[in-house]
């Protein structure tokens, strides 16, 4: 597997999402059942946001706040920087290098349908 491969042949699909609505404790909820870092926020059936590790850390953790009683938006990072899903490897590390971001939105037609992160292209790059 090459940079010339596409995005959508590393992707996590479909992306695990939450509602802008949806309390922070069940973000890490679903964080945890599926083992992932990061989850993206949608509101009205689009992608609005993403949430990760760091920003649970950062913005509930530190400060001692109640994670049931934050909504996902409040702490979301937006807007969700995406990447069509035929765009190759090397398109997506320079989008994440481009905007200092580890993982990034894959639409298809601009609907989303997975998410792509730093350490899946690298791992995807080194197995070959």
């Amino acid at each position: 597997m090459g940079l010339k491969n596409s995005v959508e042949t590393v992707m996590r699909s479909p992306p695990v999402t939450a509602l802008f609505s949806d309390s922070v404790s069940s973000v890490i909820e679903k964080m945890i059942t599926n083992n992932i870092g990061a989850v993206v926020v949608m509101s009205g059936g689009n992608p609005v946001g993403i949430i990760t590790e760091r920003d649970i850390i950062e913005k509930v953790v530190r400060s001692n706040r109640d994670p049931s009683k934050i909504r996902a938006e409040e702490i979301m990072s937006s807007p969700l920087i995406s990447v069509e899903a035929d765009k190759t490897l090397k398109d997506a590390l320079t989008l994440m290098r481009d905007k200092k971001i580890r993982r990034l939105g894959v639409t298809r037609k601009g609907k989303l349908v997975g998410i792509i992160t730093e350490r899946r292209v690298l791992d995807a790059l080194a197995s070959h």
